[in-house]
């Protein structure tokens, strides 16, 4: 005991002990074991948490193919409308194109034949008139003379 007593260790030191257990079995009880079950508890809500977040990301992405897939078969249907409208707005322009070729043909046609008809007629009237003209002309000329 004398070597305790010399390096300063003395009856002190059982009392800083007692109270030293006694401080920390107060701690562990009253403190230290409630934390540590608030903190499991805790992490078992994270891990939970976690899982469920991981759960509802694979949802997610599952929703994000499955709407890409859907998307890309309704640009497709609507392409194929969009193509089928197209083709038959073609055939219906080359319809009314080639209706109305048709009629502008008849209808110059038509005026062909008229005017035809009132050339001939022209010619006719003229012929009529030109010996009244050759006349008439003659008469002039020989007046002057």
């Amino acid at each position: 005991m004398a070597i305790l007593n010399q390096l300063g260790i003395n009856q002190s030191l059982l009392f800083h002990f007692l109270i030293f257990i006694f401080a920390y079995v107060a701690l562990a009880k009253l403190l230290f074991t409630p934390y540590f079950r608030a903190l499991e508890l805790r992490e078992q809500k994270t891990k939970g948490g976690e899982d469920l977040a991981a759960e509802i990301t694979k949802q997610a992405e599952d929703l994000r193919a499955a709407y890409e897939q859907k998307a890309r078969q309704v640009s497709s249907e609507v392409k194929t409308i969009f193509d089928e409208y197209r083709n038959n707005a073609s055939k219906e322009v080359e319809g009314i194109v080639s209706k109305a070729r048709i009629e502008s043909q008849k209808l110059v046609d038509e005026a062909r034949s008229r005017v035809t008809v009132e050339i001939a007629d022209a010619e006719k009237s003229m012929r009529s008139e030109i010996p009244s003209v050759i006349q008439s002309i003659t008469a002039k000329l020989l007046q002057k003379n």
